[in-house]
């Protein structure tokens, strides 16, 4: 019985054993399953160096199917160098055995990293990557034999001070590329964490760019995205066009460097910026940006054929040049200093009147007052590294004139020298220029002979319109107006009144006559010409005839004489442009009286007949007094 008894325990034990070790066997494969495994991984070699490594915690093979089910699926790129540590991650993928091809439907992420950033955030798992790409998008399709994951689908990134989104993207695991195939906008952050970026926000720093292109190449290796066009980047106050653009990041994966170039279309890129003072536009075929660590602007640089234009409301600035440099203040993203070289063309030109102003040389450096956030830059000093010369033209006849020109050209009037230098108020507004060498003076009139000057050295005084108000020329000038010319020591043109004042051993001649004197003007408006002080007079054109002295007010000046200025002049019309005309004139007590040798209007006073019997017509003289006495000329 006992024996039985046992017998029967060590039965049902058994049983038991079997029945509970059923429980816990696992649930039998269905039908089209062949073999179900724990984990799957397999590698891509290159020589002895490991390109990319496919890992799977559950494999699934189905029958009658040339493919396998992957589970957590995790694909580690090392690149050709193996300094690389790019993964794709996701939960399932259906491996195709005889292409090496995986469909991945579900969600899919992509982490773009270094081996050394990979291996510092094993170590210390609290730290966050700081340069890792991250890369969220779904139904992935992974090429095995090339390396190659791509979809079609929607896609988010998020990048070291910048995130964005785009349609499509490729990931090449051997060159270690990204490629966003469509749709592409993301925006350029400041660098830092949220609190650095309030901080440097508020320090006025580089405000958040948007980015958008059509299509986007990113190279981790070197750091750079490349957008393919049309591509536009733009804040609440700047906006830039271009072709494509390409983006370095420094090694910390922040902007250092962007190049704006023509894209299939040929259109140079464009700049618009809006600032308190007015709008500024620039041009170039290659637009180059720099950034500092912090996220601002440095320096911007134009290549190949550079345009610009600003308007504030007031007036508009054109300009032109083969390539141009500007450098920024720190923070404030305003204007520093401005280079253009080679074929440089500035114009300035008032909105309301019209009047202008064109600087031309081959190289222009432009310095500007201290920036500050939310103010305009103004401009401290301009001045031309090599040769320049200046134009303006005038909005309306000169005051000195009675009638508007009778072809309506406007009055112009230009300044050349071997170096130009424009000082500028505290306004910003040009308001001297100093001329140094070689300098060469125009003044052209419509109706009247051209009048040119030459000199060492000049300065002119500026209107805030942009025009010019007086000029003033040094050392050995020169001036010469249709046949009439004239030098001295000093000159002095007054633009309101169209006369060039010589002063300083001055001489007036044509061709027939010559006048010397302390000071002699030119009138260009009415052809006048007037000496003052040490009056001598040589005629040309009488033979045998000597020179003229003429005589001082204080030599006739007796405290009664109606002559009681300072200086007496010795008038000439030009008739014909031709002669000097002289007059006689007359003392204090009217007794005194020298008559002209010739050229006596007759209505102005007694002829002799036998000096001015050769008069004619165009040869008759006027009377100019000064503080109202007479000429007088022996």
């Amino acid at each position: 019985m006992a024996l039985a008894s046992l017998t029967a325990g060590v039965y049902f034990e058994r049983k038991w054993v079997a029945y509970r070790e059923r429980q816990k066997a696992p649930p039998p494969a269905p039908q089209d399953v062949t073999r179900s495994s724990n984990g799957l991984t397999f590698s891509k070699m290159d020589g002895n160096q490991k390109i990319f490594t496919v890992e799977a915690s559950k494999a699934t093979d189905f029958r009658d199917k040339d493919a396998s089910l992957l589970e957590d699926v995790k694909i580690t790129i090392f690149g050709k160098k193996g300094e690389r540590h790019d993964t794709i991650h996701t939960r399932s993928c259906q491996y195709e055995k005889t292409g090496g091809g995986m469909t991945c439907s579900g969600e899919v992420q992509i982490d773009l990293e270094s081996r050394a950033e990979a291996e510092r955030a094993a170590k210390n798992p609290q730290i966050k990557a700081e340069q890792k790409v991250h890369v969220e998008t779904r139904g992935v399709a992974f090429n095995r034999a090339n390396g190659m994951a791509r979809t079609d689908q929607p896609v988010k990134f998020v990048f070291p001070n910048g995130d964005g989104e785009a349609v499509g993207v490729e990931y090449h695991s051997e060159e270690g590329t990204l490629r966003l195939l469509g749709n592409v906008q993301f925006f350029l952050k400041p660098p830092g964490n949220d609190a650095a970026r309030k901080k440097t926000a508020s320090s006025g720093a580089q405000e958040p760019i948007r980015v958008t292109g059509k299509s986007l190449d990113f190279e981790r290796e070197s750091r750079t995205m490349q957008l393919q066009g049309p591509v536009e980047a733009e804040t609440r106050t700047a906006h830039l066009r271009a072709g494509k653009l390409t983006l370095t990041l420094d090694a910390a994966f922040r902007a250092e460097k962007l190049v704006a170039a023509p894209g299939a279309n040929g259109k140079n890129p464009e700049l618009e910026s809006q600032d308190a003072d007015g709008s500024t536009n620039l041009s170039a075929e290659i637009i180059t940006a720099q950034f500092a660590a912090e996220g601002w602007l440095t320096k911007i640089e134009g290549a190949g054929d550079v345009r610009g234009s600003r308007r504030n409301g007031k007036e508009v600035d054109d300009f032109r040049a083969e390539r141009g440099a500007l450098e920024l203040w720190p923070k404030v993203n305003q204007p520093k200093e401005l280079n253009l070289k080679g074929g440089v063309q500035l114009k300035t030109q008032a909105e309301m009147t019209g009047e202008a102003r064109m600087l031309q040389t081959s190289e222009l450096l432009v310095e500007f007052a201290d920036g500050k956030k939310g103010e305009g830059g103004k401009i401290k000093q301009a001045e031309t590294l090599g040769a320049g010369s200046i134009e303006w033209t005038d909005a309306a006849p000169q005051n000195g004139s009675s009638v508007a020109p009778a072809n309506g050209e406007p009055a112009r009037t230009k300044l050349q020298a071997d170096k130009l230098e424009m000082e500028f108020g505290k306004e910003g507004k040009a308001n001297r220029l100093v001329a140094t060498g070689n300098v060469l003076t125009e003044r052209a009139v419509t109706g009247k002979p051209a009048q040119t000057a030459t000199a060492q050295s000049g300065a002119a005084q500026l209107l805030a319109s942009g025009g010019w108000s007086q000029m003033d020329l040094q050392g050995n000038v020169k001036l010469k107006e249709g046949d009439r010319s004239g030098q001295a020591d000093h000159a002095t043109f007054v633009r309101a009144t169209q006369t060039a004042l010589l002063i300083g051993k001055a001489l007036a001649r044509d061709a027939t006559a010559e006048t010397q004197a302390s000071r002699i003007t030119f009138a260009q408006s009415t052809g006048e010409i007037r000496a003052e002080g040490g009056v001598r007079s040589t005629d040309f054109s009488t033979k045998g005839s000597g020179a003229h002295r003429g005589h001082d007010a204080g030599e006739f000046e007796d405290g009664q004489s109606f002559v009681h200025g300072t200086c007496a002049f010795v008038a000439g019309r030009f008739g014909d442009g031709s002669r000097f005309d002289r007059v006689a004139a007359r003392g204090a007590d009217h007794e005194r009286q020298w008559k002209c040798a010739r050229r006596v209007s007759p209505g102005r006073g007694a002829r002799d007949a036998a000096d001015c019997r050769r008069a004619s017509r165009a040869e008759e003289g006027e009377v100019v007094a000064c503080n109202g006495g007479d000429t007088n000329v022996p």
